[in-house]
Parts: structure tokens; sequence; C-alpha cells
């Protein structure tokens, strides 16, 4: 496409959106303003793209042919399906008491027994205020502070 032909065509498309845009407004006001402004921008993307060049797409390897295949991580979360419902029980009793009190207390209670060191969990109490089941759970260094004393030696 030569430069003339280049600079006619833009000037077309520049007069055609400021006369789509003057009808839109003299049409339905500031709504139709917008609306035309929608179609005018539509417009001017699809012509924007019918005169990009075609290019060719680069090349693209076969992905059975690369010459350094990367190993698969060594650990998948589905060998480990009990990691993925505590950790979403711990975010999750960040951000509501309901859900510490039903899903994360429980738990840590059971661990902690389990490992008998019941005091990190029976130190933290019940966080914000008893009466308000959907108030704010245990904050983050709360839940830090008993995980790493479970985690500890005896």
């Amino acid at each position: 496409m030569s430069r003339a032909r280049r600079v006619v065509a833009l000037a077309a498309a520049v007069i055609g959106v400021a006369g789509a845009l003057a009808a839109g407004y003299a049409a339905a006001g500031p709504t139709g303003l917008v609306d035309a402004a929608a179609l005018a921008t539509l417009g001017v993307l699809v012509l924007a793209r019918g005169l990009v060049r075609d290019e060719t797409p680069r090349a693209v390897r076969d992905k059975g042919h690369r010459r350094h295949r990367r190993k698969g991580p060594a650990v998948r979360a589905a060998d480990f399906p009990a990691y993925a419902s505590i950790a979403s029980d711990v975010e999750w009793a960040q951000m509501s008491r309901r859900h510490y009190e039903h899903g994360l207390h429980p738990l840590l209670t059971r661990l902690a027994a389990s490992l008998g060191r019941p005091q990190p969990v029976a130190d933290l109490g019940r966080p914000g205020n008893a009466l308000d089941p959907d108030g704010p759970g245990v904050d983050r260094a709360t839940l830090e502070r008993i995980v790493t004393a479970l985690e500890g030696e005896p």
C-alpha cells in the first residue's frame, strides 16, 4: 500500500469515527457517545488488524524433541492429600473465627495431643470476641507460633 493511500485511508477512518461519535451524541446524548465510542474502537481495531501484514509465525519445536528434558516435580500435591486440606484449613482460619473453631482448632488439638504437647494450642485461647462466630480468625503470627511450637523438640 502506497503512502498516499495510507494517508487517505487514515483520513477516512478519522472522519468516519468523528462522524459516528457526533451521530451517537446527537441521537442519545452522553450514552450514545459512549456507545459510538465503543463501536468506533472496535472498528479501529478491526481496521488495524486488516492493515497489518500477514507474517508467518515462528517455528515451534516439537515438545518431544527437546534437548534437555526436565524431570517432573519430586513431590506432587496428589501424593499428600492431607497437606492440601490442612493448608486450606490454616488459610480459612485466618479469615473466619467459625472456620478456626470448627476446622483448625480441633485439628491442632489432636495433633498436639498426639505429640504429647497440648500446651501450644491451649495457650491460644479463643481469638477475638468469643460471642461473635463471624468475627476475624487467628492472625498469622499466632498460627506460626503454634506450628513452630508443635514442630519443635519435645
